[in-house]
């Protein structure tokens, strides 16, 4: 189904609309030619800013070691609650600084942004993949505003945008003809040439764009780092495994990069059984079919909703052996290589699978790799025990918990 451009549309329910002011716009929730138009011209432009390039990497480093000092101060309070929190703004600056061209600063608060992620969380917490029952009974939004969660829905959609509006607004001030400094730059550029009618390249579009890049490039990347710590916090056996790993590779002093990935097998599957286990997108983003089809002999309508369980291809019994085991060695060859395995899908198939994938992998790598460089994650008493399960929502959370980061010394240094 994800491979089979029939299946690439997306749902025309009432809430993939309302989400962009009335029409669907952006490129999470379109189709057609609006979102051929859309996904090309923003991989170009991120591309040419460095997307997936050495300079994202350098950039990505950055803030993993801001971060890991970040953390060493807070640890030295005591356990530390709000780890989420300061993962999701380490995880946005590297695709911001393409996207806006600023970053934030890890040591300052940032009463504006912290608002914004808070918004974003309630947002992807308060929804699930199928749009809730407002996208199948929108008059309810009349009846029961309350009830429903429009009121409040409506209220996060709006002070969301304005974000977002208030950013373009910025760059328009301030940017000089045919200088380019970042993606709005060259997006706002590419409304100008595009003035006609018909151009899918205007306001609401940029708005909608950057939006769906801010809530893709941090909500996953940071679910998942979340769960890392959670896992290894829990699993101080494994985790004593990647100590050992990082100490021989890399030692005390030498900062992660992505030419000693292949030298560190044990992380790279000690991600990838997280990634497969933790099922932060437990379903594909629901397609829509664009024609009338066959499907596995099932007779699929044209504007049928699909979504593709790729929790059940994780948690196959007969391809893991032990699914619900967390046995990172299932990523390991008789050699001790690392090895991919074709059933890992955690970034969906097709060509709507993750616009971000190779960011999100750069960073869990090299974030990861900073983290336990530098620390021991054990779990406070009060959260000894965490529901691995996670938080339920349009995509699954790490569950809260309460850390201690335990400042290491490296033995083999």
């Amino acid at each position: 189904m994800l491979g089979r451009p029939e299946f690439d549309g997306r749902p025309h329910g009432f809430l993939y609309k309302h989400r962009s002011g009335g029409e669907r716009r952006g490129i999470l929730f379109t189709d057609g030619d609006v979102w051929r138009d859309q996904r090309r011209f923003v991989l170009k432009t991120l591309k040419e800013f460095g997307f997936g390039k050495m300079a994202m990497e350098d950039i990505i480093l950055n803030d993993a070691v801001s971060l890991t000092s970040i953390i060493e101060s807070l640890a030295k309070l005591g356990p530390i609650t709000n780890l989420h929190n300061l993962t999701s703004i380490a995880v946005l600056n590297s695709l911001w600084t393409l996207v806006a061209g600023s970053r934030f600063d890890l040591d300052e608060e940032n009463p504006k942004l912290k608002e914004i992620l808070s918004i974003l969380n309630d947002l992807i917490r308060n929804s699930n993949v199928s749009g809730g029952i407002l996208n199948y009974l929108p008059l309810l939004r009349y009846i029961i505003p309350n009830v429903t969660g429009f009121t409040v829905l409506n209220q996060r959609l709006t002070r969301m945008s304005q974000f977002f509006r208030s950013e373009i607004a910025r760059h328009k001030q301030t940017r000089t003809q045919g200088e380019f400094r970042d993606f709005i730059d060259v997006y706002l550029a590419e409304m100008e040439q595009s003035s006609s009618n018909i151009s899918c390249f205007d306001e609401e579009q940029i708005i909608n764009v950057v939006k769906d890049l801010f809530s893709a490039g941090v909500e996953t990347t940071n679910n998942t780092i979340g769960f890392i710590i959670t896992y290894l916090a829990v699993r101080q056996d494994v985790q004593e495994k990647v100590h050992e790993e990082i100490d021989r590779v890399l030692g005390k002093e030498v900062l992660p990069c992505i030419t000693y990935k292949n030298r560190l097998p044990y992380l790279n599957a000690t991600i990838a059984e997280v990634l497969r286990l933790a099922n932060v997108g437990p379903t594909s983003i629901p397609h829509r079919a664009m024609t009338d089809a066959i499907l596995l002999g099932y007779e699929i309508k044209k504007n049928y909703t699909l979504l593709a369980n790729l929790r059940s291809v994780h948690m196959d019994e007969k391809h893991w052996g032990d699914p619900k085991e967390f046995r990172p060695e299932r990523f390991i060859n008789d050699r001790g290589e690392y090895v991919e395995d074709p059933w890992l899908i955690s970034f969906g198939l097709g060509r709507r699978k993750c616009l971000g994938e190779t960011l999100a992998r750069k960073s869990l790598f090299l974030f990861t790799a900073c983290l336990l460089q530098k620390f021991q994650f054990t779990l406070s008493p009060e959260h000894s025990n965490p529901i691995l399960d996670g938080i339920d929502g349009f995509t699954i959370a790490p569950p809260d918990i309460c850390v201690n980061a335990i400042k290491r010394k490296c033995l083999l240094g």
